[in-house]
């Protein structure tokens, strides 16, 4: 047996019921083929990088399953009949990708937790330390006279000068 990872974007305006009675049906359809479903994942909606059948956000779905893979041919003719699948694509993959994906959501969840926890407490210490002071904000303007030393340059008033320059 073989390891495959199938993503399918799914039209973006399913409700809840909807979205899950069409996982359920894939599921069913994957079963019916000889595949077993190892992991599965509503990866969410997101937008596309370019319109498909004239949608530009989809909802993606994850599935790692395990088959021979003869039935993988007949999988995709039904999927592409399937009204409300964008679009889809069927990889083949490690073991190891199988194992690494199932725990990489549990990890994300457990470091977006953990974030969480840990933002009150640096807020808290921020507080107490000092302000910090950008070195352009404490700089001082120069004076007029500082900018131009010589006199032939503009005067800094920025009016022009009347006089001819032939002339001295």
């Amino acid at each position: 047996m073989r390891y495959y990872e199938a993503i399918f974007i799914a039209q973006p305006n399913l409700e809840h019921d909807e979205l899950s009675k069409l996982i359920n049906e894939m599921k069913d359809m994957f079963e019916k083929r000889g595949g077993e479903i190892l992991y599965n994942e509503i990866m969410g909606k997101k937008r596309l990088a370019y319109p498909v059948q004239k949608q530009s956000f989809g909802t993606y779905i994850l599935f790692q399953f395990q088959s021979d893979g003869a039935g993988n041919a007949q999988l995709n003719k039904d999927l592409e009949l399937k009204d409300n699948i964008l679009a889809h694509m069927i990889v083949r993959i490690d073991e190891d990708e199988i194992r690494k994906a199932g725990t990489e959501a549990a990890e994300i969840k457990e470091e977006l937790k953990a974030d969480t926890d840990e933002e009150p407490a640096a807020e808290s210490e921020d507080e107490t330390s000092e302000p910090v002071v950008d070195e352009q904000d404490e700089a001082e303007p120069k004076s007029d006279q500082e900018e131009s030393p010589s006199d032939e340059q503009s005067p800094p008033s920025g009016e022009e000068n009347l006089e001819p320059e032939g002339k001295e």
